[in-house]
């Protein structure tokens, strides 16, 4: 097949370049100025002392193109408790990339064990007063997730956050479940459209990520009245040509400065959401949180690639060797099945939009049981919730069960390892795991996951598909709006800050 008759078989596959698809805009939220909300939510974002310990930052388990690439310590043992691949034997140690047989999984490592006690009336002391209670698994090691870090880049798209969809499409100002029945706390706002922010407002009130076990978003004694009284990004150096903060960028050391006076969050509030919010704001700061970090994430788009530029006319933007991939992923492969649309996912809105709430299966539009693991130790879409008897699925389908969220396949080279439990190191791991039909049988399994019979030739010319093709330069060189703040990381080395010329040139 000529590169031109494939690009206009495509069509079939509602395929188009990411440019030309709706970003999803949220709907009745209280920004009144877009770019000081973008200014606002990458500090936040990016800001080492919102996590209890001073040190965790949400860029922290984001860092590594919008994923996390950490070895020490990132072993989850899983329901067995017990750790036994990739060479470690206990918390704490190195993981050898490798693939995972057992029940073990990768995750992202946040706080120690702790119990909050107080925020430090000091404005230059980030962490906070927390009493430790190590215990097993981890003991004295910081706390890791049970689930492999998905990528924010791109997730604006997605209709649901989170592997299982817990972060609900509709924001209610407090937690991550909307007004679902997992809600108990009620709600100070409605805003469509921005799983984002449900997301956002997880993280920091979760014991194992980014807070002591106690310590509330809103109030006194609590994560707003933390940042309020602190200076931005305060012990991060900024670039000075940092394409969203640049402006307020210190040439001379850490932190924002506003004019010739240190930034306030207060300050950064108050233009993005007006004098009556940001008079509120400790008591409000979960939805002013939320709101922020979905502006600011909400940017960071992935819409050029060698795919893309295909998409649009360029028929020599693929190599032959990819456009045979490309072959296999839209015909014997199978992969657009499920990695539909311009993200290459159809957990999107819209997705949703254009094929209705149920999948082929019958189960909850863009999440499904591919036969990673039993599903029984992770039944995510299909999970009752935190208070055991609220499911997070809307269909009631038993394909929910052990069902994950479709990931978009951009930049997919570069947040490895792969799955929910990170349990494949590369590539062409997982396109062996599809060509097989998975690894397990589950019941609830996928009718769309069968054996695909793909030579070894389909099978390289399918990798260098996804690995090449599917890149932003600019995310893989951190050029903006990939950009970034310094960052230390918790067993790793550390980021340097990289303005908006980002780490050399993309073609």
């Amino acid at each position: 097949m000529k590169a031109d008759e494939l690009l206009a078989s495509l069509s079939a596959f509602s395929l188009r370049p990411l440019s030309q698809e709706p970003v999803p805009q949220p709907v009745g939220g209280h920004i009144i100025n877009q770019a000081a909300a973008i200014r606002l939510g990458k500090a936040f974002f990016w800001d080492m002392q919102v996590g209890s310990d001073g040190q965790t930052a949400c860029a922290s388990c984001h860092f590594a193109a919008g994923a996390d690439d950490r070895r020490v310590n990132t072993l989850h043992p899983g329901l067995d408790g017990v750790f036994s691949s990739g060479g470690v034997t206990g918390p704490g140690q190195t993981f050898t990339p490798s693939i995972i047989t057992s029940d073990d999984r990768i995750g992202s490592q946040g706080m120690h064990r702790a119990v909050f006690q107080s925020i430090s009336t000091d404005p230059t002391v980030a962490a906070e007063q927390c009493r430790r209670l190590p215990a097993a698994p981890f003991h004295t090691e910081r706390l890791v997730g049970f689930r492999h870090t998905p990528s924010v880049i791109g997730s604006v798209f997605y209709r649901d956050q989170f592997w299982g969809g817990e972060g609900n499409n509709v924001f209610n100002g407090l937690n991550n479940w909307g007004f679902t029945g997992n809600n108990t706390e009620g709600s100070i706002t409605q805003v469509l459209n921005a799983s984002l922010a449900s997301q956002a407002v997880g993280p920091p009130h979760n014991f194992t990520e980014m807070s002591c076990y106690g310590r509330n978003l809103n109030g006194p004694n609590s994560l707003a009245s933390k940042l309020l009284a602190r200076q931005p990004l305060q012990f991060q150096r900024v670039a000075v040509d940092d394409s969203v903060l640049g402006p307020l960028a210190n040439p001379s050391g850490p932190g924002l400065r506003c004019g010739d006076a240190p930034c306030s969050y207060g300050g950064l509030i108050r233009e993005a959401f007006g004098d009556e919010l940001a008079a509120r704001a400790e008591d409000v700061f979960s939805m002013i949180w939320g709101e922020a970090l979905l502006a600011y994430e909400a940017t960071l788009v992935p819409d050029q690639t060698r795919f893309d530029d295909f998409l649009a006319g360029n028929l020599h933007a693929l190599t032959p060797q990819q456009q045979r991939g490309l072959r296999q992923f839209v015909g014997k492969g199978g992969c657009i099945t499920c990695h539909t649309g311009a993200m290459l996912t159809d957990a999107t809105v819209g997705v949703y939009a254009s094929a209705g709430p149920l999948n082929r299966d019958g189960g909850d539009q863009g999440f499904h049981n591919t036969g990673v693991r039993p599903s029984h130790e992770d039944p995510a879409r299909g999970d009752l919730g935190i208070f055991g008897g609220v499911p997070n699925s809307v269909s009631g389908s038993p394909f929910d069960l052990g069902a994950f969220k479709t990931p978009t396949l951009r930049n997919v080279k570069l947040t490895a390892p792969y799955f929910h439990t990170g349990g494949y190191p590369t590539l062409a791991d997982v396109v062996d795991f599809y060509d097989r039909g998975g690894d397990f049988a589950n019941p609830e399994l996928s009718k769309d996951i069968k054996p695909r019979s793909l030579n070894r030739n389909d099978r390289e010319a399918l990798v260098d598909f996804l690995a090449n093709a599917l890149t932003d330069c600019r995310v893989e060189k951190q050029r903006a709006p990939f950009d970034h703040p310094e960052l230390s990381i918790p067993n790793r080395a550390p980021l340097p800050a990289v303005g908006a010329g980002g780490l050399g040139n993309c073609p």
